[in-house]
């Protein structure tokens, strides 16, 4: 039975006890990043976000195709601090990590957390991504 992006993403955020799960994904006709979905958001903000390729935390993920683990946000330098998505929603510390298929160009899936928390670890990473990544793979099948 194929799950939907929703569905996908709420089972991240109850495994993970994650404030926020969220998904971007690189948008070719304007060459940056969006984020396409968004569980628990507080505003609806994130719709409206598009990044260029290589800024803010999905572009960052994407141009280096490796996971960013933040356990603070106060402990990173000033610009990485005003990443749009993690002053719009508020965030204290996060995991982004890269969803490649091989006709995906990418996608990178959001774990926030509003408040001090433990971020996840490998294997739990691990499991997400591949949760996400096999959601990717049936829809570019169906398309």
């Amino acid at each position: 039975m194929r799950r939907s992006l929703e569905e996908l993403c709420t089972k991240v955020a109850a495994e993970t006890e994650a404030s926020l799960v969220a998904i971007a994904e690189y948008h070719s006709p304007s060459q940056g990043v969006r984020w396409t979905y968004a569980d628990r958001p507080l505003n609806e903000r994130y719709k409206r976000m598009n990044v260029m390729y290589g800024k803010g935390v999905a572009g960052r993920v994407l141009q280096t195709g490796t996971a960013f683990r933040c356990e603070n946000v106060a402990d990173l330098p000033l610009p990485l601090r005003e990443y749009p998505i993690v002053l719009s929603e508020k965030i204290r510390a996060f995991v982004a990590l890269p969803i490649i298929t091989p006709s995906l160009f990418g996608a990178v899936v959001f774990i926030a957390y509003r408040s001090p928390h433990a971020l996840p670890d490998k294997k739990v990473c691990d499991r997400v991504s591949s949760y996400i990544q096999a959601y990717f793979q049936e829809r570019e099948a169906v398309e």
